[in-house]
């Protein structure tokens, strides 16, 4: 009783709301070693630079983000940011992806 429930459930669920694209990214012990050789390179937060400020960058950015289409390959998508900045440009996404119905896809 309770398995076809949740199979009902399931048929009804809003398909909008899943992914619409698969991008690869990279994970585990190899994402971080690629993360700190990054941030190493790359120490300053690309728009604490850009307002005439310098200020250390703790987070790597993709650009574009992955739900967006954006790549995983941080010399073709990705900047380093400072943790006021990546936590702004963030919200705004999150808002941006609410807006197009959680899909990321206009």
């Amino acid at each position: 009783m309770k398995l076809t429930t949740l199979k009902s459930r399931l048929a009804t669920l809003n398909t909008q709301l899943l992914p619409t694209m698969h991008t690869d990214r990279m994970r585990g012990r190899a994402a971080v070693d690629r993360r700190a050789r990054w941030l190493h390179a790359h120490p300053l937060c690309a728009h604490c630079d850009r307002e005439g400020r310098v200020t250390a960058g703790q987070v790597v950015d993709h650009i574009t983000p992955l739900w967006a289409g954006g790549r995983d390959d941080y010399e073709a998508n990705g900047q380093t940011l400072c943790i006021e900045h990546h936590d702004a440009k963030s919200a705004q996404e999150a808002a941006e992806r609410a807006a197009l119905g959680g899909s990321g896809r206009p």
